[in-house]
């Protein structure tokens, strides 16, 4: 148990001892030669260096994203810490976890306790240090690239990341209140304390300000494709200066031989914009000189009298519609059946017998038959409020639809009653 710490201390120590080393490795690669062999040995044996080449030696990545975080130095198009390995690994200790508590084993339930508590440290690490990373890449408009090309593509670069990083958001709830729920079926209350406040009550915080970065991100990106092509080479000038400050300017040493675009004074086409309202004598002449060199207005003719159109007529024509005779003979039916005398006399009712009476007075052909005089006049009757019975004979062997001989017609009983009282 001494061992861990003495070693600690042996790597702090070092890294202490041989801080130009270190300083000098995170710029770039570092070689041997001098008093600094000493120093190179010992980082090498701590591997805080790493041997790639011959005499050359680098920062261990790890050393350096560590530093990098303190010192909130990113490099140009880093990715995200991903969330899927720390994700899992925390599903897996807590299914160890649940195991060693169902098997009795009480050592090995602490132990899968403290690695839990570290995956849930480590998911917390991670979403903090990819906010601050956009938080510095965002807060210095990338300033990690010069070129207003490498701008844009970083942003592109950086917007499918954070979406990415927005998905994964979405799973880490996900996995984690499903784990909260079986913490709770399992009766591990220390779990879900856990759980709730070190990932679940954090989440809204990151969601909001992961939408917040996006947010800021696409607003960059297209204000940067909207800068055109002189645009982009002033942005790139004016980017150049901001970088590379001087109190007085810069100095052009014009030499008598300088190449004449650089001299060459350009004319700007102006226009002057007369303000009419201007009582000044100067302008006032100017306005009644450019009037003088309008054109004359051209007055169109006024157009003759419009004649009022003649009215002919206002009366509109009514087209009496024609009445045939069948629809003559009708209408004198059902007024014969809706008259008070039929309902006390009996009236003739067959519409055979009233077409053989009363046809050839109202002047119906003889070409209609019979069937076509009952189909046609039995709808029209109908359509007119009277209930109409057919006479049909009985059916005959092999006849499945009823054949009428005649039709009668009659009031309706309330109709009927109305009539008689």
């Amino acid at each position: 148990m001494n061992e861990a710490p003495n070693l600690i201390q042996q790597l702090l120590k070092a890294l202490a001892d041989h801080s130009d080393l270190v300083s000098e490795a995170i710029r770039g690669p570092v070689s041997t030669g001098g008093k600094r062999n000493k120093g190179v040995d010992a980082l090498i044996r701590m591997r805080a260096l790493m041997p790639v080449d011959e005499d050359t030696y680098y920062l261990n990545p790890l050393l350096r994203e560590f530093i990098g975080d303190y010192v909130v130095s990113y490099g140009a198009f880093r990715q995200l810490a991903q969330l899927d390995m720390p994700i899992r690994q925390l599903r897996l200790e807590f299914d160890n976890l649940r195991e060693f508590r169902r098997e009795g084993s009480a050592r090995d339930a602490d132990r899968a306790m403290d690695r839990l508590d570290d995956a849930v440290v480590r998911i917390g690490f991670f979403m903090d240090q990819n906010l601050q990373m956009l938080g510095a890449k965002v807060t210095t408009n990338f300033g990690d690239v010069d070129s207003v090309a490498g701008k844009i593509r970083e942003n592109k670069f950086y917007i499918e990341e954070v979406r990415r990083f927005s998905r994964q958001i979405v799973s880490l709830e996900a996995k984690v209140q499903e784990m909260e729920h079986d913490a709770v079926g399992m009766q591990m209350p220390e779990v879900r304390r856990l759980l709730n406040v070190r990932i679940l009550s954090r989440l809204a915080d990151w969601t909001a300000r992961i939408a917040d970065i996006q947010r800021v991100v696409s607003k960059n990106l297209f204000a940067l494709r909207q800068i055109a092509g002189q645009q982009r080479n002033l942005a790139n000038v004016a980017l150049w200066l901001s970088k590379n400050r001087m109190s007085d300017g810069f100095e052009l040493d014009v030499a008598p031989d300088a190449a004449a675009l650089l001299a060459a004074p350009a004319v700007l086409a102006t226009t002057w914009n007369v303000d009419v309202a201007d009582n000044d004598a100067a302008v006032a002449h100017g306005v009644l000189a450019a009037a003088k060199r309008l054109p004359p207005i051209i007055v169109a003719p006024k157009p003759g009298p419009v004649e009022s159109p003649e009215v002919i007529t206002t009366t509109q024509v009514v087209v009496e519609p024609v009445v045939e005779p069948i629809d003559d003979l009708i209408d004198a039916y059902v007024e014969n059946i809706r008259h008070p005398e039929a309902l006390r006399i009996g009236n003739l009712t067959s519409l055979l017998q009233w077409r053989e009476r009363f046809g050839e007075a109202f002047g119906l052909e003889q070409t209609i038959t019979d069937e076509e005089w009952l189909l046609y006049a039995c709808a029209q009757i109908a359509s007119a409020g009277l209930q109409v019975e057919v006479v049909a004979r009985t059916r005959g062997p092999g006849e499945y639809n009823d054949v009428f001989t005649d039709a009668h017609a009659r009031l309706p009983g309330a109709m009927a009653v109305a009539l008689n009282s």
